[in-house]
């Protein structure tokens, strides 16, 4: 007897659940429902891959090589190009929009130390050979790591890089 109360009441529960899990599911077909009429699309990524040209590339790291992107944020972007036979690259991150009101770099956080120190255009040297540069109201990033660059070659390489970005980030 207490064998068949226990069936009944998971049958009851089931009965009781059913309803509520059919509303959730699919609705029978395959259609995704359509965007409402001046609803937002989804932010595009940023092609940073584009922003280099493939010359300036194979400049520095001494042969042609494609950029890969690694990133999945909408409305951001990033490219790296490495060199397979040494290892070598060549870095761009694009950042989120808003993060470099004014196309000026936000002031490093007090509570932290400083490792950057001031560059041309209002850039930020980070490391040898790694930049941070404001362009689009965003905080963007190059670094060329490329073993015959080091100090201010390096440097120099990552600004003439970023330069030739600022223009292409949208805003």
């Amino acid at each position: 007897m207490q064998q068949q109360r226990n069936i009944l009441a998971v049958l009851f529960a089931a009965a009781l659940a059913w309803p509520l899990t059919s509303a959730c599911g699919a609705s029978g077909t395959d259609q995704s429902p359509a965007a409402a009429p001046g609803s937002a699309q989804p932010a595009k990524r940023i092609d940073a891959c584009s922003m280099i040209s493939p010359q300036d590339i194979s400049s520095l790291l001494g042969a042609p090589v494609a950029g890969v992107s690694t990133g999945t944020e909408p409305d951001m972007g990033d490219c790296t190009w490495t060199n397979p036979s040494n290892d070598e690259s060549v870095s761009l991150t694009i950042g989120n929009a808003g993060t470099a009101l004014n196309n000026t770099l936000p002031a490093p956080d007090a509570n932290f130390p400083d490792p950057t120190t001031p560059g041309p255009d209002g850039m930020r040297y980070m490391s040898s050979g790694s930049v941070e540069f404001a362009a689009g109201n965003r905080t963007n990033t190059v670094q060329v790591a490329v073993l015959r660059l080091l100090g201010d070659q390096a440097n120099a390489a990552a600004v003439d890089l970023a330069r030739k970005v600022a223009p292409l980030v949208p805003k």
